[in-house]
């Protein structure tokens, strides 16, 4: 079976921002060979999510695998921990 995107198994997005922020914040993530990902965080307004906090979890016992930043293009590359993990993005 090919499983393209089984690597992602979900994303979850986490909102920090204030009733008074109208934009919606996006993940978009594309597998980029078969064990590395960039995911690009960006509002739907168009504007980038920079500097923002991207973790790795184990859907199996919620284990955070790896943490990082995006970079100023809004973008996190990383190496795939396993054929199932969520994404997680924290709005600033």
């Amino acid at each position: 079976m090919n499983r393209p995107f089984a690597l992602i198994a979900g994303v979850a997005i986490l909102f920090g921002a204030g009733a008074a922020d109208a934009h919606t914040l996006q993940l978009q993530c594309h597998k980029l060979t078969t064990d590395q990902v960039v995911c690009r965080a960006l509002y739907s307004d168009g504007e980038v999510g920079r500097a923002m906090t991207i973790q790795l979890i184990n859907e199996d016992n919620e284990q955070v695998l790896a943490t990082g930043k995006t970079d100023v293009e809004g973008k996190y590359a990383f190496k795939a921990p396993g054929p199932v993990y969520s994404v997680v993005v924290q709005a600033n």
